[in-house]
């Protein structure tokens, strides 16, 4: 009896045994599992790490290019302005040596001097060149003239219409009725299209408000035409032609 008992507990021993030691490799293997999932686990952190470094990275480039980007086009614009601005000062300086020009004739062709009680003839003659011709307002006869040939070459028939007393003006209108702007602005053209210059040979004060002007245009009739110019208020108008 003792002998089966002492069989029975070395076979429980040995069961037992085996037990521990089968155990003891499902933990190492369980251990072995659990650390290559902790260095998976480490991986893939380093990765998603990396992910969202690079996507910061490509972030930051984005927001430098779109900076740059930016810049360059304040940049442009500035510049934009910088020509705007300088193509206004180009406009007014040439309509500034337009004017000068135009009061330098002026006073080229401007009487030496005028005695007080009878008619004065200008001495010195007033040549325009048809390059040379531009806007000179309405404050001498001269000026006046200059203004209406230059109105006519441009076709600006408003300035011209403002260069010529009343009178001719409500003519002017009568016969050009039922015309389009573009056909009257044509025919002004027309009037000193093959003119070169206009030469004023002399300058006659018929009264403090009259002035004759003896006219010769070069290019058109070959003869000299007498313009009257008269003055309404302070400013000079072209008046009818004296035959």
């Amino acid at each position: 009896m003792k002998t089966l008992f002492q069989f029975i507990v070395a076979i429980l021993l040995v069961v037992a045994v085996g037990a521990f030691w089968t155990e003891r490799k499902r933990a190492a293997a369980l251990r072995q599992e659990n650390e290559a999932l902790r260095q998976a686990e480490t991986a893939a952190q380093r990765a998603v790490a990396s992910g969202q470094a690079g996507q910061h990275a490509t972030r930051n480039e984005e927001l430098e290019r779109l900076r740059t980007e930016a810049g360059e086009v304040h940049k442009l614009r500035s510049e934009v302005s910088q020509l705007r601005a300088a193509a206004r000062d180009a406009d007014r300086l040439r309509t500034e040596n337009q004017q000068l020009r135009a009061s330098n004739q002026q006073l080229q062709s401007a009487p030496r001097a005028v005695a007080p009680a009878a008619p004065a003839v200008a001495a010195q003659e007033a040549y325009y060149p048809k390059e040379n011709w531009a806007f000179a307002g309405f404050a001498t006869p001269e000026a006046t003239l200059q203004s209406a040939i230059w109105a006519m070459r441009e076709g600006d028939t408003k300035t011209f219409l403002a260069s010529v007393t009343p009178e001719e003006r409500e003519r002017m209108e009568k016969e050009s009725a039922g015309k389009s702007e573009a056909e009257v602005s044509a025919n002004a053209r027309k009037g000193v299209d093959k003119l070169s210059a206009v030469r004023i040979l002399e300058r006659k004060t018929i009264s403090d408000d009259e002035v004759l002007l003896s006219v010769y245009a070069e290019g058109g009739e070959d003869k000299v035409q007498k313009i009257s110019m008269k003055r309404y208020g302070t400013e000079w108008k072209l008046a009818p032609k004296r035959e």
